[in-house]
C-alpha cells in the first residue's frame, strides 16, 4: 500500500508527535511505503521523520515555506488560516491519483480536499465550535468548518481517539452520515527507553534541580492556566509545599520565564522586581528529548484542561511511571476504562479542590507514585502496533470501497 501522509496543518506539541509515532507504527508493522508531505513549520519539531525508515520519503510542501516577497507576504496575509488555499492547491495536484489512499492527521481543522483516490482523516475534536473565553479560532474559521465537517463525516473512513469524541460529533452534528471510529492512540512519547542518568543530564543542563509539578500545554484558553496558578498558590501556602515549582511547556508558556503564583494569576519577575525568588516557570516549546526528562522525573503532572479528546500529557507521564493528577472530564475518565490506568482526578473549575487533591495525593505519594507503576503496567499493553492496525483496518475499507 502506498499512502500519502499528508501534515499539512502547522502544529506543535502533542499533534506532532502523534503524526511521527503513527507514521513510524504504519512503516513498522505493515507492507506500506509513506510519503510524508509535511508543513515546514512541523519540521523543527519533529526532526527524528527524516530516519524513522527508508520506506518513508519526507516531502516539504512548497507553499509552506516562508515568503520573502512584498507579494507573497500578501498572499499569504489574505491566505492566513488552517484554510490555506494554496497549500490545499499543491496537495490536491501533488497527491491525486499517485497513491492507493490519501491520510490526513488534522482533518478536524480543514477543508476536506477534492481527490479522486480514497480519503482518510483524523477528527481529533471539536475545540473550534466552543468559546472559552478568549478567541482561538476566528469566526469565518468556524463558519468553514461547520460545513467542512460534514464534508469529512460524509464517508464512514475517518477515525477518533476516544468515544468521547464520537459523543459530541453525535451531540452537535446528530444528522451527520457518519460518525468517526474510534482507534485509542498510544503515548505519544519519542525517547520512550530514555534512562535516568540521561535524563538527570537532560535536566541539568536546562537548570533544573528542584521538586516540581509539570504541566505540558499550549497557552490556550481550554488548558485552563488560570485555576491551576490559583490552585498552585493555595497548595504552596499549606505545611510541606514550600519548595515545589510549577514548570511550564508548551506554545507560548515561555511568556512566563519566572514567576511567582497569587490567587489572581502569576507576577512576573522582571529586572526590577525586589526579589529573586519564583515558583513558575514557562520553558516554552521544548524538543522531544527534553520534555520527556521533565515528565519521566516530574514529581507530579498534571492536566487541569476543561475540553480535550484525549490526556496527551497524562498518556506520556504514564509511560514513564509518573504520577497524575488530572480534570475530571469524560474523556480524561475513559482512559481508567481504555487502559486501566490510575491517576487522581479533580473539578478543573474550582482552585480550592484542584490544591486539595494535589495536597492530598502528595502526601500519600506511596500511592501516587504505585498508581503511576499500575498505569505504566497496563498503558504498555497498548502499544502503537495496536494503533497501526487500527488505522490500517479503515485505510483498507476505504481502499476496498473505491
Amino acid at each position: 500500500m502506498k499512502i500519502a501522509f499528508v501534515d499539512n496543518l502547522h502544529v506543535a506539541g502533542g499533534l506532532s508527535r502523534f503524526s511521527l509515532l503513527l507514521c513510524k507504527n504504519l512503516v513498522a508493522n505493515n507492507d506500506v511505503t509513506i510519503d510524508y508531505f509535511v508543513h515546514s513549520g512541523n519540521l523543527p519539531s519533529i526532526p527524528e521523520i527524516h530516519s524513522i525508515s527508508e520506506k518513508v520519503t519526507v516531502k516539504v510542501i512548497k507553499a509552506s515555506m516562508p515568503r520573502t516577497s512584498l507579494l507573497n507576504k500578501v498572499t499569504d496575509k489574505i491566505f492566513k488560516g488552517n484554510g490555506n488555499d494554496s497549500i490545499l492547491k499543491e496537495i490536491e495536484k501533488e497527491v491525486d491519483e499517485k497513491y492507493d489512499i490519501a491520510y490526513f492527521p488534522s482533518a478536524h481543522m480543514m477543508k476536506r480536499p477534492n481527490l479522486r483516490i480514497p480519503i482518510v482523516g483524523t477528527l481529533h475534536d471539536f475545540n473550534w465550535k466552543y468559546f472559552f473565553g478568549k478567541q482561538i479560532f476566528s469566526l469565518s474559521f468556524v463558519k468553514m468548518m461547520d460545513v467542512e465537517i460534514l464534508k469529512w463525516m460524509e464517508t464512514p473512513y475517518n477515525v477518533c481517539s476516544a468515544q468521547d469524541v464520537v459523543d459530541e460529533a453525535q451531540k452537535l452534528y446528530p444528522n451527520a452520515k457518519h460518525f468517526p471510529t474510534v482507534v485509542h492512540i498510544g503515548p505519544v512519547v519519542v525517547n520512550q527507553e530514555i534512562d535516568d542518568a540521561k535524563s538527570k543530564e537532560t535536566l541539568k543542563k536546562v537548570g533544573i534541580d528542584f521538586p516540581y509539578i509539570i504541566f505540558p500545554g499550549n497557552f490556550f484558553p481550554h488548558k485552563n492556566h488560570l485555576n491551576l496558578f490559583t490552585a498552585f498558590y493555595l497548595l504552596r501556602q499549606r505545611p510541606g509545599f514550600e519548595n515545589y515549582k510549577l514548570i511550564l511547556t508548551g506554545k507560548n508558556s515561555e511568556s512566563i520565564p519566572k514567576g511567582i503564583a497569587e490567587y489572581r494569576g502569576v507576577q512576573l519577575l522582571t529586572s526590577n522586581s525586589p526579589q529573586t525568588f519564583y515558583d513558575v516557570r514557562g520553558m516554552g516549546y521544548q524538543p522531544n528529548e527534553v520534555l520527556d526528562a521533565l515528565i519521566k522525573n516530574a514529581k507530579l503532572l498534571v492536566s487541569p484542561s476543561i475540553y480535550e479528546a484525549i490526556c496527551t500529557p497524562a498518556m506520556d507521564a504514564w509511560n514513564f511511571g509518573t504520577p497524575t493528577a488530572i480534570s475530571d472530564i469524560p474523556p480524561f475518565r475513559e482512559h481508567e476504562k481504555a487502559w486501566g490506568i490510575r491517576s487522581a482526578f479533580f473539578d478543573p473549575m474550582n482552585p480550592e479542590k484542584i490544591a486539595d487533591v494535589l495536597e492530598a495525593y502528595l502526601k500519600d505519594y506511596d500511592r501516587a507514585i504505585e498508581d503511576g507503576k499500575t498505569s505504566k503496567e497496563n498503558m504498555s499493553k497498548y502499544s502503537w502496533k495496536h494503533v497501526s492496525k487500527g488505522y490500517m483496518e479503515v485505510f483498507e475499507k476505504a481502499i476496498a470501497k473505491k
